[in-house]
């Protein structure tokens, strides 16, 4: 594993997707994401149709999955969205964080506006067995500015399990997402107690940033909230490694569809 990724936890890969097909693909989602009025599956693992912010046609819920399947009328998405998570560049830059042979991507998100999400885990929706050998891209669809609403990342150990123990707080008789919001919420106020460093960066189109999912990670707000801030995000994992979450190791069994010698996709 890169040293710089082991210890810190992330990583920032500058220049190295084609900028044109990055530069195309967000034309593409803006173009014709926007103006859809059918069903789109959303993040929540909902098919919905888009929800705007009041007064503007900036799309508040995040298109899930769109490499999986998407309506016919946005097939142009879904095949450009499937060659980008599938290229070389792509490729050869996750080999440089784990030198893995083969990867299995379990979720994508198509985000065109800004989001507000305070520090958290992706482990609690995607992990590897044992924690903290995944992965976020969070993939910049055009170039951002201070007032984009970018992602900021606390530098943290690959496989550093922060523990709701170790939080002071309790499992025994709560729900999973009431387990998830507490722990989002004593995070948040031990790396501010703790005045936590953080990185951010104003990326530009060909660039993408890498967490590991034990990584806390949070959106600054955008100004104005909301605003238009086209990005990609993928969560993916080493297919060798069982998947699971921060609660469940290892998860149940999810089918996956062999798409190369290099990627395989989970198909819900």
């Amino acid at each position: 594993m890169d040293e710089g990724y082991k210890t810190l936890g992330f990583k920032h890969f500058r220049g190295v997707l084609p900028v044109d097909e990055i530069s195309r693909f967000a034309d593409l989602a803006y173009r014709l994401i926007t103006p859809y009025r059918g069903e789109i599956l959303r993040q929540d693992g909902k098919p919905d149709f888009n929800e705007f912010f009041p007064s503007t046609t900036l799309l508040k819920n995040s298109v899930s999955n769109g490499h999986v399947r998407l309506p016919a009328d946005l097939k142009p998405v879904h095949d450009t969205l499937r060659a980008l998570i599938t290229s070389a560049p792509i490729y050869e830059s996750l080999r440089q964080l784990d030198d893995e042979e083969h990867y299995t991507i379990h979720q994508t998100l198509i985000f065109i506006s800004s989001q507000a999400t305070q520090p958290h885990l992706d482990s609690w929706s995607m992990d590897t067995v044992p924690h903290g050998f995944a992965h976020t891209l969070w993939i910049p669809l055009e170039d951002m500015d201070y007032l984009a609403g970018v992602p900021g990342v606390i530098p943290w150990p690959v496989g550093k399990l922060l523990t709701e123990a170790e939080l002071g707080l309790a499992t025994a008789d709560f729900s999973f997402r009431a387990r998830h919001d507490r722990h989002y919420e004593a995070l948040t106020k031990k790396l501010l107690a703790e005045g936590a460093e953080m990185y951010t960066s104003f990326m530009r189109r060909g660039d993408f940033l890498a967490w590991a999912s034990t990584t806390p990670h949070f959106s600054f707000p955008s100004n104005p909230f909301p605003r238009r801030r086209l990005s990609l995000q993928i969560l993916i994992r080493p297919t060798r490694y069982e998947w699971g979450t921060f609660v469940d190791q290892p998860g149940p069994p999810e089918p996956a569809e062999r798409m190369s010698d290099r990627f395989d996709f989970i198909v819900r």
